[in-house]
C-alpha cells in the first residue's frame, strides 16, 4: 500500500488524521475541564452563599415582625369597639400596613407572601370584630325597642280591658 502512494497524498493522509487527533483532543478537553472546572464549582458556591444569604435574611424578618404580629394580635383581642379610642383603631391599622410593607418590599419573594397573607387575616379579624360589636348593639337596641312595645301594648291592653269592663 505504500508504494501506490506518493508524497501528496501522505502528507494529506497525515493532515486528516492529525485534524482528527486535534479535534477529538480538543473537544475531550472541553468536556474534562470545561464542564468539570472550579469556575463551574464556585459559581455553585457563589449561589450557595447568595441563597443562605437570602434564607438569613428572611429570618431576620421574620423576627423582626414577630413582635408587631405578637402585639397586633393582642391590640386586636382586647380592642374593644365600643369605647370611642381613635388612636387604638389607627395604631392597629398602622401595624397591619406595617406587615403589609414587609411583604411589598419583596414581593419577588413567594416567601414574604406570607406576611401579606397574615395581614390580611388580622384586618379581616379587625374589620369582623368591628362589623360583630355593632351587630350585637343593635341587637340590644332592638331587644330593648321590643320590651318598651310589649310593655306599652301591655299597657294598652290593660286600658283597654278595663275600660270595656266599665
Amino acid at each position: 500500500m505504500n508504494d501506490t502512494m506518493n508524497q501528496k497524498e501522505k502528507v494529506m493522509g497525515f493532515i486528516y488524521v492529525f485534524l482528527l487527533f486535534a479535534s477529538v483532543t480538543a473537544i475531550c478537553c472541553l468536556l474534562l475541564f470545561y464542564y468539570n472546572s472550579d469556575y463551574k464549582v464556585f459559581a455553585q458556591k457563589d449561589f450557595a452563599i447568595y441563597k443562605m444569604d437570602r434564607i438569613r435574611e428572611h429570618q431576620e424578618a421574620q423576627s423582626k415582625v414577630s413582635v408587631v404580629v405578637d402585639s397586633l394580635y393582642n391590640k386586636i383581642n382586647h380592642y374593644n369597639p365600643g369605647v370611642q379610642a381613635v388612636y387604638e383603631e389607627n395604631d392597629i391599622k398602622f401595624m397591619i400596613n406595617t406587615l403589609k410593607n414587609v411583604y411589598e418590599e419583596k414581593a419577588w419573594d413567594v416567601r414574604y407572601k406570607s406576611f401579606y397573607h397574615i395581614a390580611e387575616f388580622y384586618s379581616m379579624w379587625f374589620i369582623d370584630k368591628k362589623d360583630l360589636w355593632g351587630k350585637q348593639e343593635n341587637i340590644r337596641k332592638f331587644k330593648k325597642n321590643l320590651e318598651e312595645c310589649e310593655v306599652g301594648l301591655l299597657k294598652n291592653k290593660n286600658d283597654l280591658n278595663a275600660s270595656l269592663n266599665k
